[in-house]
């Protein structure tokens, strides 16, 4: 078998710490249709990867598998339906596991040119990065979570809000999904009098 048609990975046999890391040979994956196969110039070691390695992830594959969330190589092989002027192009593309190798297959659906003058190394920090950074900034930060307000209120007062059951179940001025009316909604302060004193 030729050596373009096998691979270098590095597996994650099981619960190990760095050292028990493996390095092997398999065989080097075929593109099927609308796939592309990279041959990989970096990767990432990151914070998902570490949890891998302690078994702490969400959603990891059971071992042994071949980590590597983000990568950034050279499109070596394009399968049937792919642009061929994808060939030898540097991209980049989040896999969520089997970037650490030599060779990986991957959905020409999910790569990002990265631009001309942009070496491997510096377009692989703005993957996994990037992304993280951007969730911050648009979706966990207080500005974001500001914007998200009058809404998260509107939904508060139309649950709380006593409502036939024939009602809609979607709030006619924000459009947000309703839940079933609430059963023996009142207000507190009509029957303060009447609630038994402890």
């Amino acid at each position: 078998m030729s050596e373009s048609a096998r691979l270098v990975e590095v597996v994650l046999p099981g619960v190990v710490e760095p050292e028990g890391l493996e390095a092997r040979e398999a065989a080097a994956p075929v593109p099927g249709e609308g796939e592309v196969v990279l041959a990989m110039e970096a990767s990432g070691v990151s914070f998902a990867e570490q949890q891998m390695r302690r078994g702490r992830y969400f959603d990891q594959p059971p071992f042994p598998f071949v980590p590597g969330y983000d990568v950034v190589g050279r499109v070596h092989a394009a399968g049937p339906g792919v642009d061929p002027a994808l060939m030898g192009r540097r991209v980049a593309a989040l896999l969520k596991v089997g970037g650490w190798a030599s060779r990986g297959r991957v959905a020409a659906a999910d790569l990002v040119p990265v631009p001309d003058g942009v070496s491997a190394e510096e377009a692989e920090t703005v993957v996994v990065n990037g992304i993280t950074a951007w969730q911050m900034l648009h979706k966990k930060s207080p500005g974001a979570r500001r914007a998200d307000r009058p809404r998260a209120r509107c939904e508060r007062r139309c649950r709380l809000r006593p409502r036939p059951a024939r009602a809609g179940r979607r709030c006619r001025g924000h459009r947000h999904r309703l839940g079933p009316p609430p059963r023996g909604a009142a207000r507190a302060r009509r029957h303060a009098g009447r609630l038994p004193r402890r």
